[in-house]
């Protein structure tokens, strides 16, 4: 009886170390499957790490992501791959550090192949653990992902351009405008100051009242101008005599000139050709770049202050006009970077003034540009403009295409 309760025993056993066999094999064939899974893998750096960081394994996809052969890398510490600023910050060890205590570490960065090249990296560590849950190492898991990050950059840039945009376009509008808003509020106070006196002076109040209509009708062309100009439309273009506008801006300023001691001085070609476009936009760009050498004059002693504004005809197709002062010019170095928008030679200045110029005279289908003396000094700002004729047909021409 004991001999057969044995030789059913030993018969059981041997039954159950069959099945753990034939589970054992299924289980190194299912590890032995996985693990060239893992090794055909091109899109994803896999790899395993001991408990030091140092790497234990290597499939394909690492070898062609980082540039390094399997017999070049095994034991190498995995660090090698990050940036120096990456390695001085200790960032490779706080990875391995979180990915313990918190199961999994997750990070995008700039990594280092081995031809030195950079590429940006989606990474993720998983901590590894025996049956007794002892840490025994890490996988780690990289992707490189630099086309990605490079259309999210751009895609940034974008917006941020928007952004810049849309803030100088209101910090424009602002700009433009408080030059008349001042002179509302002087008029108002010079109008209200001359009719309290005793006797009042009507006719100073009455012409202080006159420069305030003029002050808010100009504040309205000027608010007209940009929402033509972003309209992007031609119903408040027509054909505009650049010569009068010269002529009318000049005098409106003759107040100006006298309170800065500038001479201006004009030189107008007879017989102008007119352009087509916006009247209220080319009087503001006219207006600005008088105003801006009004501005780099001021510090002008050792010379005369003298501003010239003219015009002429050019090849027969374009029209220039261009606005030059006696000041100390422009830096050559500052000279590249006056149109952008922020960008100001003044002290004070917001940098608003020649981007807004510049976009104007490009919507007319034009261009503004600078130049700076080194001689005589002085800055010169020259825009042309085609002549009314060709700008109708080019208009046309691109509405049928």
């Amino acid at each position: 009886m004991i001999a057969r309760r044995d030789k059913s025993h030993v018969a059981g056993l041997e039954k159950q170390v069959s099945a753990l066999t034939r589970e054992l094999a299924q289980a190194e064939r299912q590890v032995t499957q996985f693990a060239i899974l893992v090794q055909s893998v091109k899109d994803f750096a896999i790899y395993m790490l001991d408990k030091a960081g140092h790497i234990a394994s290597w499939n394909s996809g690492a070898e062609r992501i980082k540039g390094y052969t399997r017999d070049e890398i095994i034991g190498q510490h995995f660090s090698r791959f990050y940036t120096d600023f990456d390695q001085k910050s200790e960032l490779p060890t706080k990875a391995l550090r979180q990915a313990a205590a918190d199961g999994k570490f997750r990070a995008e960065g700039w990594r280092v192949r081995k031809d030195g090249s950079q590429f940006w990296a989606s990474v993720v560590i998983y901590p590894v653990h025996d049956g007794s849950w002892t840490l025994i190492g890490f996988a780690k898991v990289t992707r490189d992902v630099t086309e990605r990050h490079q259309a999210q950059t751009i895609l940034q840039r974008e917006r941020d351009n928007k952004l810049m945009n849309a803030q100088a376009i209101v910090a424009a509008i602002a700009h433009e405008i408080r030059q008349p808003l001042t002179r509302i509020t002087a008029g108002g106070s010079a109008a209200e100051r001359f009719l309290k006196m005793d006797p009042p002076e009507h006719f100073k109040a009455q012409a202080a009242l006159e420069g305030i209509v003029s002050a808010g009708l100009r504040t309205s062309e000027i608010i007209d101008g940009f929402r033509a100009l972003f309209a992007k439309d031609d119903q408040s273009q027509q054909l505009v005599d650049l010569n009068e506008i010269i002529r009318s801006v000049v005098e409106s300023l003759s107040s100006d000139f006298n309170d800065h001691h500038v001479e201006p001085r004009t030189d107008l070609t007879a017989k102008l050709p007119h352009v087509y476009g916006n009247k209220g936009q080319l009087q503001e760009v006219i207006s600005n770049l008088i105003f801006n050498a009004i501005d780099a004059m001021e510090t002008t002693s050792d010379r005369s202050r003298v501003l010239l504004v003219r015009s002429e005809l050019r090849d027969h197709k374009t029209v220039a006009v261009v606005v030059k002062d006696s000041g100390p010019g422009i830096d050559k170095e500052k000279l590249d970077g006056i149109f952008t928008a922020f960008v100001s030679t003044k002290r004070y200045g917001t940098g608003l003034g020649l981007a807004i110029c510049r976009m104007i005279i490009e919507y007319h289908g034009g261009k503004l540009s600078a130049s700076s003396d080194s001689k005589d000094g002085g800055a010169s700002f020259e825009f042309v403009l085609p002549i009314g004729s060709i700008a109708k047909d080019t208009a046309r021409r691109d509405e049928s295409c």
